[in-house]
């Protein structure tokens, strides 16, 4: 038996002879048909209501791909227009009477296999038949089949999203089901062209026992009305076009198959980078190293529905592309351009940034289909929420009060656009392969593939700076990752040798990659964080703090437009006070932190590096700062600003929760901030590691310092003055207290995490007898904090019922 290395030396060469094989066969079997004739043509029955499909005999047996979009939504952004859905390669086989659309499984294959052997990983899995049409006639080579079994059907999933996809969640009612009497097939958006076959079909459904909870989105949560949109595709030839084979350092996101050729020695895994076909017009001019445009540049479009200033700011971030391929080697690859009029953005030829509205915030996406066979991506749909720039403008409002009578440096509509710019080069990065790379802020804003922050300094006089706020181009991971995806090579061999320069440059640069996985608050690596802007989250805390405390000093009303109603600041505080909350989450994983890297075998990085000791007492001290009794306290004057919201103005405006109903309530906005950043550094793998470090070295920072250090910086606190001071370290100590228990009474934990938690426990309940001395208030805080100790002690703790501070969770910026 061949073992897997030299199956995957072969894999690539035999995907691609056999798709070629495959794909001359489609051409030699089209050559009877006219140059400009329709591979599939779909044809409306208005009368009957039926989708009358039109299938040459060239085109049975022979796959294409089935790609359905959601072209109108729901506005709660679980269903949104443009939502792209399945992109499957199916087959139309003819059965007798019936003609049947037939999927494959492609994530199932033997591509370095013999025929015996592909067919036994073929027959070892199931394949799907996935409708069934009634032929309803035949003439001139071409069969004609009743269709609307599949076009008039829900095949987006929209009664799913109905179900359970409104605001009040999967309780909400249904099911939901096609009401064939109140749907049909449009018309005038079906329609057939040489290489696609577009349907739009316009669908309501109907519930007995509607969703209540979307009743607000919909004029009647009974009926609701959708449209769906199928593309029928033919597959792009793979003559020219060689798969790239997936590699984890490349930060490229990858189509992933079992290949069941494999040997012994093998995984079974395998996969190629998901990219877009870049061909040089001049490969010799290319292999000269001189700037070559592209045979098919990339292009992408502007939704109509894009308002001025975004649609430039889009245009403008999106092109932003267009210079990092010059580093691939191709000159004009990309560009965005305004749709043509007349055009349908549904339509399977055009790349699309649409423009998408929701009755909240949301996260803008950028979703692609690809060729299962080869990870090539063929089409691109881009979504960019309309609602964001409502955060950023709160961001901005927030800084208004501290910029002097000349307001802030950067105008609102600038600081807006420049985030949108580097909003949609993002989101278009996604559609050209690319992952999240959480490191890059912390590597001079080296991608737009990071989640950032806006970085707000302090000028030398004291004011607010927000001309550096968002990032103004592509950075230098940007221009690696498309250097690793895109660079053309004649063949193989200067491929393996290419792509080995490419990485090792990169390496010796140190520019890296880290994707979502990894970003989490529970994570080891301080440097990957989502919106966190800063060389070091040392830097970071230092500047969002030293920020936000200049905001909440001259935070005042002009952070709202006169006549606007003062509960409005309640929005606008909350981004003021929590300015340096994303900073914070970084800061915390120094604790129990540890970097690392996706090395490979033999390419000479560095596996895992434990953070040092003192970085990591710093942080820790750092993060306790953040919950000194001065910093959580709001002002005075602060809090008398901001009244209940008035009749006509939507609760959901009030992200500073409140347990005083009308009064703001600045005890659990400080708690709710002391509950994040003490869960962060108390969070259970985070525990785990430091026990693990520590058993490796003795002088490791350990789980009883830093357990210790948090009892100690909150109940074994000075007393404040300040009444208002100590309401707040109640509430950290309240924050402490309920980590611990929750720490002591988790059976996932490590042993030795939940040992140390039950000693801290016994600690606290050892202060508590002389605790609080003439201050009521404290008294009965520590009368509480004792009896839930007892109730823990003796096994009747329930944590669902202690009462908790909220975390104040903000919309992305």
């Amino acid at each position: 038996m061949r073992n897997s290395r030299s199956f995957r030396r072969t894999r690539l060469a035999a995907t691609a002879t056999a798709v070629l094989a495959l794909s001359l066969s489609i051409v030699a079997s089209l050559r009877a048909q006219p140059a400009d004739a329709p591979f599939l043509r779909v044809r409306v029955d208005e009368a009957r209501n039926r989708a009358m499909l039109e299938i040459p005999a060239a085109q049975l047996n022979h796959d294409f791909l089935h790609q359905v979009t959601l072209a109108t939504g729901l506005g709660n952004g679980s269903l949104d227009r443009g939502q792209m859905g399945q992109s499957v390669v199916v087959r139309l086989e003819r059965r007798g009477t019936r003609v049947l659309l037939v999927r494959d499984n492609w994530g199932v294959r033997a591509p370095a296999g013999d025929a015996a052997n592909q067919r036994a990983a073929s027959d070892a899995f199931p394949r799907a038949v996935v409708a069934s049409f009634p032929v309803d006639g035949e003439a001139n080579g071409v069969l004609t089949v009743d269709a609307t079994s599949l076009f008039m059907s829900d095949a987006y999933g929209v009664a799913d999203g109905l179900r359970g996809g409104g605001p009040g969640g999967a309780s909400a009612g249904g099911p939901y089901r096609v009401d064939a009497n109140r749907s049909w097939l449009d018309t005038a958006r079906t329609k057939s062209f040489v290489r696609n076959a577009e349907v739009h079909a316009v669908l309501t459904f109907v519930a007995d026992a509607p969703n209540r909870a979307i009743g607000r989105l919909a004029p009647d949560a009974k009926a609701m009305t959708f449209e769906e949109h199928h593309s029928l595709v033919m597959l792009p030839e793979t003559a020219g076009y060689r798969p790239r084979e997936y590699d984890p350092r490349y930060g490229f996101g990858g189509t992933q198959f079992a290949d069941l050729s494999q040997g012994f020695d093998g995984d079974y895994r395998s996969g190629f980078i998901n990219r877009w076909r870049l061909i040089p017009k001049d490969p010799a001019a290319y292999r000269r190293g001189e700037l070559v445009e592209p045979i098919t540049p990339i292009t992408y479009y502007l939704d109509p529905g894009i308002p001025a200033p975004y649609r430039e700011a889009l245009r403008e971030g999106g092109n932003w592309w267009a210079k990092v391929f010059e580093g691939a080697g191709f000159r004009n690859a990309f560009r965005v351009l305004d749709l043509p009029a007349g055009a349908d953005p549904m339509d399977a030829r055009y790349n699309m940034l649409m423009w998408v509205h929701r009755n909240g915030p949301g996260p803008s996406v950028g979703p692609s289909y690809t060729d299962p066979r080869t990870g090539e991506i063929i089409r691109a749909m881009v979504r960019i929420d309309a609602w964001r720039s409502l955060i950023d403008y709160n961001i901005w409002s927030g800084t208004v009060p501290a910029a002097g009578p000349n307001g802030p440096n950067v105008d609102a509509e600038t600081f807006a656009m420049m985030r949108r710019r580097q909003h949609a080069a993002h989101e278009i990065g996604h559609t050209l392969g690319l992952q999240h790379n959480y490191i890059a802020s912390t590597q001079g804003r080296t991608s737009v593939m990071d989640y950032p922050f806006p970085i707000i300094t302090v000028a030398k006089d004291g004011s607010l700076d927000l001309r550096d706020a968002w990032r103004k181009g592509p950075g230098a991971w940007d221009s690696l990752a498309i250097k690793l995806g895109y660079t053309w090579y004649p063949d193989a061999a200067a491929e393996k040798t290419g792509q080995d320069a490419i990485m090792k440059d990169g390496f010796a640069r140190n520019v890296r990659f880290i994707n979502d996985t990894y970003a989490g608050s529970n994570t080891s690596n301080p440097y990957v964080t989502r919106w966190e802007e800063g060389a070091t989250p040392f830097d970071a805390v230092q500047r969002t703090s030293q920020v936000r405390r200049i905001m909440i000093d001259k935070f005042n009303e002009t952070a709202i437009k006169p006549g606007e109603p003062m509960a409005l600041l309640n929005m606008r505080f909350a981004h003021v006070y929590l300015h340096h909350r994303y900073s914070l989450e970084a800061l915390a994983k120094y604790v129990g932190g540890m970097d690392f890297t996706f090395t490979l075998r033999g390419d000479g990085q560095t596996p895992t590096r434990v953070i040092p000791a003192a970085e990591q007492r710093k942080a820790l001290n750092m993060a306790m700062d953040a919950l000194a009794p001065a910093e959580l306290t709001v002002p005075e004057r602060v809090i008398k600003l901001i009244p209940p919201p008035p009749p006509g103005m939507n609760t959901d405006q009030m992200w500073l929760e409140t347990m005083g109903f009308t009064a703001f309530d600045p005890i659990t906005l400080a708690g709710g901030l002391a509950t994040e950043v003490i869960g962060y550094l108390l969070d259970r793998e985070r525990c785990a590691r430091l026990v693990l470090f520590q058993a490796r070295d003795a002088n490791a920072l350990g789980l009883d310092e830093v357990m210790s250090t948090i009892v100690h910086r909150t109940w074994g606190a000075p007393v404040p003055a300040s009444s208002a001071e100590r309401a707040v370290l109640r509430a950290s100590q309240r924050a402490a207290l309920d980590a611990l228990l929750d720490l002591a009474g988790d059976a996932k934990v490590l042993p030795d995490v939940r040992a140390h938690a039950l000693a801290q426990l016994k600690g606290i309940d050892g202060r508590l007898a002389a605790f609080g001395g003439s201050d009521a208030s404290a008294r009965a805080h520590a009368a509480a904090a004792k009896r839930d100790i007892a109730r823990f002690m003796a096994g009747q703790d329930v944590p669902a019922q202690r009462p908790r501070y909220p975390v104040i969770t903000l919309p992305w910026p």
